[in-house]
């Protein structure tokens, strides 16, 4: 129906009311001559535009950059390389204009948005102050917890912790975690961890002998000076190197991570006068496999003055005891030792400790990838001679073989025996005593239930309305006897029967051992869990596991390698066994980044392989690799194919824009549908506006020329994807002309004939300029193929509103839309005026002002 004049005055009114409404605030305002520059840059009568001073940008200089960081959500760039270029606010975040600071995405922080920011947590039960660890802790990037060794596992990773590494990978100063103090633990540090013990219902190793508590050497040779000896985050007073036993046992024993131990020597002090002192060091009553300790020299330890250097490191050792051989003619076996994970090549019975020594100096957890830095490995045997020489086995009796591993750091990984040596026809069984713990170190002793609240066991006790006393566990002293440690190690009535609970709180007739969630071992009375429970009494849920987001950088100078529950970055309802994930996180694990506000309705939310697949480079879509979806085989830099997630907008072609853009993603899904407005972010709340060439600079059209070679048959011309109709191979210079703008991404070419049609052979070919599709392009393809070559590199800008107007990306009737500098209006995309509403114009009398072009 056709608008009175009336109703038009009145809709004119309404667009202008809305262009006042959704203008950028003090858009309008702004707009004044370009030679003031607001104040913030020098006006260049040449170019007719500002040059803005440091930090500022914009037409007229009065928009404020924000602080860049690496692109954490960004479509990867190449097979199997993502986050390389610095952008505002890391890409996740929305920069303010007038401030020049960054409204960064819910779970990220930092001035530039360039940081994961910490989980936060109640400081007490009350949960009236919360704070970043729960102040239980400190807040570290990867690169600062890879080089601050606290000697301490309390990042709940299953190992123990590791030589200070350097970690120079993008995110090195982008993810952070919480590093927990003692006995504080969680990925929060909300939780207080209850005392650990062993409640020796298990005597023996996985080797059948006696269970012990870590053993640590000491090697120091010195006359002067004094040294440090750091433990599980805490490092002693100076120990003199003259120190005799008992002073060495006292002053370790008030460190805090220290309770009870005995201290041996080689000889009167710590530390030899020439020959090195071996000092032995026995935990008394701490159960388990204790993490790493480290010796530190102060500047002044020294050996004869200086003359000589002084000696200090721990020592880690092992002995390997193999059985007497039986000598028979041809007889053949061999075994390995492993490592930190990895296998040593066959060593074979009749191998020389030499043999063993290189075996393990050529592993490469040891050689190239130490979590401990340099190790100095040492074998010695005690066997008799025998024609071969010395040998780790014999058939004259057996052989003790002593592996020592010398380093700054002691008590490393363990040293096992995998066997494949026979004696006749039986397993030879190598045996392998080590000086780390062989307790076995479990929470509440295994004997009781924690109360991660008040950080107190729950310990074990159950009678009969007979006073038949089934079971009853209380505090031990770490070694089966009544103590103060608080950890349901001491059995005043061994038990009897496994622990029980109800199924159904409701019905007391549920009873079931181990809560039905396992069995019970009759060797110990100890429930052993079914796979998802855990708990001595396996009431308690297991929680999804994923790649840890925050975790300790390995010996190779990798992090997130290793699996933790809610992946670091939630917590986990043991009734329910699901992860209560932090802000920002999504996933059953919390291992994956969230979509925010579902793409806003115009995009899809997707993992960096699939945008990766998604990948458009000058206009062409490029497929490219993000990692291996096999675990086993995904490489440790793309450990984020999976877990780093963001929105796939709709209308990302921007260099196929007519009137649209068109052409494109809508939803994830590949379309044809023109005038489809495009958008990009984070989480595609920001309009993409008309790209064009700026008039104001110097630029030529991009020219390639098509060496055609047909005498008959028609051929046919591709680019950016899009393939033309069939062209005869005499057709005219228009003929190829119109089949080329009939593609929704070429806007107007020229064409210019070499000869009297376009596969004459001399001289052969066409040339085909592009008038309105600016910068440099990717080159057009033909089949049958004919060689297309650039004649002439496109030099014009392809810039959003043609750097001459400010974008409307804000939501809402005008999105979209540019808000042209004075004097600058619509163009054809070259030079003159037309309907790409790209600001691409200039109007040299003067009549065009600052305007939502349309």
């Amino acid at each position: 129906m056709a608008l009175t004049n009336g109703w038009r005055d009145l809709l004119g009114v309404v667009i202008l009311a809305l262009i006042v409404l959704q203008s950028p605030p003090g858009v309008l305002s702004q707009r004044k001559p370009k030679n003031m520059c607001s104040k913030q840059g020098i006006f260049n009568s040449t170019t007719k535009r500002c040059t803005c001073v440091t930090g500022w940008t914009g037409p007229l200089c009065n928009d404020r950059f924000c602080p860049a960081g690496h692109d954490w959500l960004a479509t990867p760039h190449g097979h199997h390389l993502a986050h390389k270029d610095h952008v505002e606010c890391s890409g996740v975040g929305e920069c303010d204009r007038l401030l020049g600071t960054c409204m960064c995405k819910t779970g990220f922080g930092g001035a530039a948005c360039e940081k994961m920011v910490c989980p936060k947590g109640a400081t007490n039960s009350t949960g009236e102050v919360v704070k970043t660890c729960s102040g239980h802790g400190r807040c570290m990037t990867l690169r600062e917890m890879g080089g601050v060794w606290t000697g301490n596992d309390n990042l709940e990773i299953g190992g123990l912790v590791y030589k200070p590494r350097d970690y120079n990978l993008w995110d090195a100063d982008q993810i952070q975690g919480c590093v927990c103090d003692p006995p504080y633990t969680g990925h929060n540090c909300s939780l207080k961890s209850c005392p650990y013990g062993d409640d020796y219902s298990v005597r023996f190793d996985p080797y059948g002998q006696i269970t012990h508590h870590e053993v640590m050497r000491i090697e120091c040779a010195a006359n002067q000076g004094s040294f440090r000896f750091a433990f599980r985050g805490v490092s002693s007073e100076e120990i003199p190197f003259d120190a005799p036993q008992g002073r060495v046992k006292h002053i370790l024993e008030k460190m805090t991570s220290i309770d009870s131990i005995s201290v041996s020597m080689t000889s009167s002090t710590v530390c030899g006068n020439g020959s090195p002192t071996i000092t032995t060091i026995t935990f008394l009553d701490q159960a388990g496999e204790m993490p790493a300790a480290k010796v530190t020299p102060q500047s002044n330890l020294k050996l004869n003055s200086g003359a000589s250097p002084a000696i200090l490191n721990m020592v880690t050792q092992f002995v390997m005891e193999c059985p007497m051989m039986q000598k028979a003619v041809g007889h053949v076996g061999s075994m390995h030792l492993k490592y930190d994970g990895e296998l040593t090549r066959a060593i074979n019975y009749t191998a020389s400790v030499t043999d063993v020594e290189s075996a393990i100096r050529n592993l490469t957890t040891i050689r190239h990838h130490s979590d401990y830095g340099h190790i100095n490995v040492t074998a010695g045997s005690a066997s008799p001679l025998s024609t071969y020489g010395i040998e780790i086995c014999s058939y004259l009796s057996h052989v003790n073989t002593t592996i020592e591993l010398r380093s700054e750091y002691g008590n490393l990984h363990m040293l096992d025996a995998v066997n494949d040596i026979f004696r006749e026809e039986v397993d030879a069984n190598i045996t392998m005593h080590t000086s780390k713990g062989t307790t076995q170190a479990k929470l509440c002793s295994d004997r009781g239930r924690c109360d991660y609240k008040s950080g107190t066991c729950e310990c074990f006790f159950q009678s009969t309305p007979f006073m038949d006393i089934k079971r009853r566990y209380e505090s031990s002293d770490g070694n089966g006897n009544p103590g103060r440690r608080g950890d349901c190690g001491y059995a005043q009535v061994v038990a009897r029967k496994c622990p029980d609970g109800l199924t159904n709180i409701d019905d007391p007739l549920s009873l079931e051992t181990c809560y039905g969630n396992g069995f019970c071992d009759n060797s110990t009375y100890a429930c052993r869990c079914s796979e998802g429970y855990q708990g001595s009494d396996c009431s308690e849920r297991v929680c999804p596991s994923g790649v840890g987001w925050f975790d300790t950088v390995q010996g190779d100078g990798y992090a997130h390698q290793t699996k933790r529950e809610c992946s670091g970055q939630g917590s986990c309802d043991r009734v329910s066994g699901h992860c209560h994930c932090e802000i920002g996180f999504t996933g059953e694990a919390c291992d994956k980044i969230i979509c925010e506000d579902e793409c806003n309705g115009v995009g899809v939310c997707q993992p960096l392989h699939k945008l990766a697949e998604y990948a458009v480079v000058n206009g062409e879509a490029t497929e490219y690799a993000y990692g291996n979806p096999d675990a086993n085989f995904n490489s440790k830099a793309t450990w984020d194919r999976e877990m780093f997630q963001s929105c796939l907008c709709d209308g990302t072609f921007l260099e196929r824009d007519r009137q649209g853009p068109s052409d494109t993603f809508i939803s994830g899904l590949y379309v044809n549908e023109p005038k489809v407005l495009g958008y990009h972010g984070y989480s595609c709340k920001k309009a993409y506006c008309p790209h064009g060439d700026d008039p104001s600079t110097p630029g030529v059209n991009e020219k390639q020329t098509v060496s055609c070679t047909l005498t008959t048959g028609s051929f046919t011309l591709t680019f950016r994807d899009k393939a033309t109709a069939s062209i005869a191979y005499d057709a005219t210079a228009a003929t190829v002309k119109a089949a080329l703008e009939a593609l929704n991404v070429v806007e107007t070419v020229t064409v210019t004939l070499n000869a009297a049609n376009p596969c004459d052979a001399v001289p052969s070919g066409f040339v085909v300029e592009f008038t309105g599709n600016p910068g440099d392009l990717p080159l057009m393809k033909s089949a049958p193929s004919f060689t297309v070559a650039e004649t002439i590199k496109g030099t014009k800008e392809f810039a959003e509103c043609s750097n001459r107007g400010v974008c409307n990306s804000k939501a809402g009737q005008l999105a979209g839309m540019c808000y042209c500098d004075w004097n600058y209006m619509s163009s054809d995309g070259n030079g003159g005026r037309g309907t790409r509403r790209d600001c691409g114009k200039y109007d040299e009398y003067g009549q065009a002002v600052g305007y939502f072009t349309s």
